[in-house]
């Protein structure tokens, strides 16, 4: 196997903020038990996400927030089209479902292959993380560096752009499923196989006053 020191992955925000908002427009129709009500319902989607949009552009304060507004807004919108169609909780779940399942092959396979084709993983998804930082994350995050060395990567985030726009809407229990979807590429790190370990005890969507991204160097016990 080819082993490199750069990640095989590149974030590409555009492209995959794209397939993500289809992605989970798609999985929503699939869900919907009235077919007749269907696209009515989507379209309404469309356009209240377009709406919300609109609505915030002054959250635009650089462009990697564009994408996270395409993001929440859509997000945002589909919670307040469908309130009336389900409980809240059975819509917050269904929600949770259509905005994380549909991406967790395509983020697994990415971050699987960047960890398996590096020389060393722990460096790998240090620079991966540096990088979204700047290209998937920027200026509507603030991140706080705790540790930065060849042993330990501790980030910190101090504030959120996903919790500060759905708090300011009313919505803060939509912050969560953006937490969740970490989940995707988080268990895609192999301890033993990669070399380090990834810990974030709590985020600010559930509670917490930071969202600690922190990776420590372990011994790798198996052979990439």
């Amino acid at each position: 196997m080819q082993e490199h020191n750069h990640p095989a992955y590149v974030p590409d925000p555009e492209t995959e903020t794209g397939m993500l908002i289809q992605a989970f427009l798609d999985e929503i129709k699939q869900r919907i038990a009235d077919p007749a009500r269907m696209q009515a319902l989507i379209d309404k989607i469309q356009l209240q996400r377009a709406e919300i949009f609109d609505a915030h552009k002054d959250w635009l304060v650089d462009e990697p927030a564009k994408y996270n507004l395409i993001m929440t807004a859509a997000l945002l919108a589909a919670y307040r089209v469908l309130q009336n169609t389900l409980p809240r909780e059975e819509l917050l779940a269904l929600l949770h479902e259509a905005f994380i399942n549909p991406m967790r092959g395509y983020v697994q396979k990415a971050s699987a292959q960047a960890l398996d084709h590096a020389l060393d993983p722990f460096r790998t998804i240090v620079a991966i993380s540096q990088e979204r930082e700047k290209s998937a994350f920027g200026a509507g995050f603030t991140f706080e560096r705790e540790r930065d060395d060849n042993q330990a990567y501790l980030l910190n985030v101090r504030n959120c752009f996903y919790h500060n726009f759905f708090a300011a809407n009313g919505a803060a229990e939509l912050t969560p499923i953006f937490c969740d979807f970490d989940a995707n590429w988080i268990t895609a790190i192999d301890p033993a196989r990669h070399g380090f370990r990834f810990v974030r005890p709590t985020t600010i969507g559930y509670g917490g006053t930071i969202c600690p991204f922190h990776f420590y160097r372990i011994e790798r016990k198996k052979p990439v």
